[in-house]
């Protein structure tokens, strides 16, 4: 009797108990091509990740895809990099050979994430023996109206398709570049 007891508890408990409640779940299909891009050092939530470069050198910054399925479609990323340094004078933005990079016209740079894998991807930047200072990247264009320190990251948004939506996190949206002698 105490056994069948016991194994009736086990049964009431597993029913009570579901994965399929949590609202970050795969079960949502609304959520099921809605991605979300940062960098991959989260500096304590705070946007406070600094990245130092010396003159002449390179720096590459981790930037994060998160994704949990394969899909049969690329998705675009968009990084910006704002700053009181001048981009082709202190500073360039290149790719892992050195070649310099060019934004598009509204001033974006663009990751590509093959059939939407997960993992991770560096931003190159090299400073060019010119001042020193510090400047940002980041993953949500400096230009926008959004008010970042809305926790609703359904306003974030990176890039957007008619297959998919990234958005960004508002405590992993930017890090500091220092370029100094």
């Amino acid at each position: 009797m105490k056994k069948l007891y016991y194994l009736l508890l086990a049964i009431c408990c597993t029913l009570f108990v579901s994965c399929k409640d949590d609202a970050w779940g795969n079960g949502d299909p609304a959520m099921e091509n809605i991605y979300y891009v940062g960098f991959e050092d989260w500096g304590q939530f705070k946007n406070d990740v600094t990245f130092e470069v010396k003159q002449g050198e390179t720096v590459g910054i981790p930037v994060q895809f998160w994704c949990e399925f394969i899909r049969p479609y690329d998705v675009v990323t968009y990084y910006y990099v704002s700053g009181n340094l001048v981009r082709g004078t202190d500073y360039e933005v290149v790719d892992a050979e050195g070649n310099v990079l060019s934004p598009d016209a509204g001033g974006a740079f663009s990751l590509t994430w093959e059939q939407a894998k997960k993992g991770v991807q560096n931003v190159y930047i090299k400073a060019l023996n010119g001042n020193t200072g510090s400047f940002y990247v980041q993953t949500f264009d400096p230009d926008s109206d959004v008010e970042l320190t809305n926790q609703d990251v359904s306003t974030t948004v990176n890039h957007a398709t008619a297959d998919y939506e990234v958005r960004v996190f508002t405590q992993n949206y930017r890090v500091t570049v220092n370029v100094v002698n």
